[in-house]
């Protein structure tokens, strides 16, 4: 069998191709028997050749006028096919204007239908705000505050329905009423459950005020349980200086001379167990308040150190102002501050010394110390709440640092005034070329 891959080869070279079928002739067959083999196989191929191509030549004439029917038909399909396309798109417009009024007419219904189940509604509401109303005294004499709190919220529901009706003016008045005796007859009841600690008591009074609209009662509450006792803490202070006071009653001269110091206490050395007895205490009602109110923890303790701060913002001031008066021993002995200084209200010759900022500063480090504390322990409550209350914090320094200026200033004056210029004035004029 001849081999007719290399006739295919673009690169086809004749006498390539002889030389190696004269290659592969047996050793004992001619040259030339072979050579004549060899071109009786070519014309036999080639005839092959020539008859299968004469024969698909043939078939492909055949074809043609076939081939040629079909492109007929399949342009008058495409012509038929363009005709029902543009009717079918006719039509679609035709439609189009028609849904378009249809649909108009249906959103009409539609609006019609809404605004009567609206009204529907409002009358249902109208109805049963009337007979809530009539029935919510019997509620409340129940004593189930719960339901009290569920009455009064779906009171408050259907009045918002109803709008400003004239008809149930009266209602709105009632219904604020309500809410305070409400708010009014939790309030022993919470007070008890945030002193004693009873979660499961604090969590249901909780929802009872959160149903009326009244988280402002739930904070004042808390607020007012926890601020007593911080009061305390700070009271202390005073405690301890009472003994003190006494033994200065008892002997002026002793007082004036300083040496009942030992009998009381500085406010300086008593203010960072006040901070820390403080944050101790923040720190318990945080994690309580984790779990009995947690979602409104965040918010409760940092309110509670701002009030906190607020009531005792005068005393504050005050014990700071007295605080830097003793640095100085003219000032301790008057029991007088910087502020009093910067009024005037001083015999002359007392001023503001170094040593009284100095103190004063001492103690704005301690409240910084505090104030670190408190920021990492508040580190979940939103960014606005941590700052109010930082700035509460930082409150009773607020006086001292508007007129910090003015101290800085007094000192310096009073620095220049005791300075010594004459050996300098002197040295000046006698110097070389005066």
């Amino acid at each position: 069998m001849l081999d007719l891959g290399p006739f295919s080869d673009d690169k086809f070279d004749p006498k390539k191709w002889i030389n190696s079928a004269c290659k592969t002739r047996h050793p004992q067959e001619s040259l030339d028997k072979h050579l004549v083999d060899l071109e009786m196989k070519l014309q036999m191929v080639s005839e092959e050749i020539a008859a299968s191509l004469e024969e698909q030549s043939a078939s492909a004439l055949l074809r043609v006028p076939r081939a040629t029917r079909d492109v007929v038909r399949l342009r008058d399909d495409a012509v038929s096919l363009r005709t029902s396309v543009s009717s079918i798109l006719q039509k679609l417009k035709q439609a189009e204007g028609t849904s378009a009024e249809s649909i108009a007419a249906l959103a009409k219904v539609d609006t019609v239908k809404q605004r009567m189940e609206a009204a529907y509604e409002t009358l249902q509401d109208a109805a049963g705000l009337t007979q809530l109303s009539s029935t919510v005294e019997d509620v409340f004499a129940s004593g189930d505050l719960p339901r009290a709190a569920e009455t009064l919220a779906n009171m408050r529901h259907c009045l918002s329905a109803v709008g400003e009706v004239a008809e149930f003016a009266n209602v709105r008045k009632q219904l604020e009423v309500l809410e305070d005796r409400l708010d009014s007859m939790v309030q022993p009841r919470l007070m008890d459950a945030l002193s004693n600690r009873k979660v499961d008591i604090a969590q249901d009074l909780r929802g009872i005020l959160m149903r009326i609209g009244r988280f402002k009662s739930l904070e004042m509450h808390y607020t007012k349980v926890h601020l007593k006792p911080i009061r305390q803490l700070w009271e202390d202070f005073e405690t301890r200086q009472r003994p003190n006071k006494l033994a200065s009653e008892r002997n002026e001269m002793d007082r004036l001379s300083g040496s009942n110091d030992s009998l009381g206490i500085s406010f300086a050395s008593w203010l960072p167990s006040f901070y820390d007895e403080l944050l101790l205490y923040l720190e318990q009602e945080w994690k309580w308040c984790m779990i009995a109110l947690p979602d409104d923890y965040k918010t409760l303790v940092p309110k509670l150190l701002i009030e906190t701060m607020a009531a005792l913002g005068a005393s504050f001031v005050s014990r700071i102002n007295l605080a830097a008066g003793d640095a100085v021993p003219e000032t301790k002995t008057l029991a007088k501050g910087i502020l009093d200084i910067l009024s005037g209200d001083m015999p002359k010759g007392i001023k503001i010394q170094a040593k009284h900022l100095e103190a004063l500063i001492e103690l704005h480090n301690m409240t910084a110390t505090f104030a670190r504390n408190v920021q990492h322990l508040f580190s979940e409550s939103d960014l606005r709440v941590l700052m109010d209350t930082l700035k509460a914090v930082y409150l009773p320094y607020e006086s001292f640092k508007q007129r910090y200026g003015q101290m800085e200033r007094a000192i310096l004056s009073s620095e220049i005034a005791g300075a010594d210029l004459r050996g300098a004035v002197t040295r000046g004029v006698g110097s070389p070329g005066h």
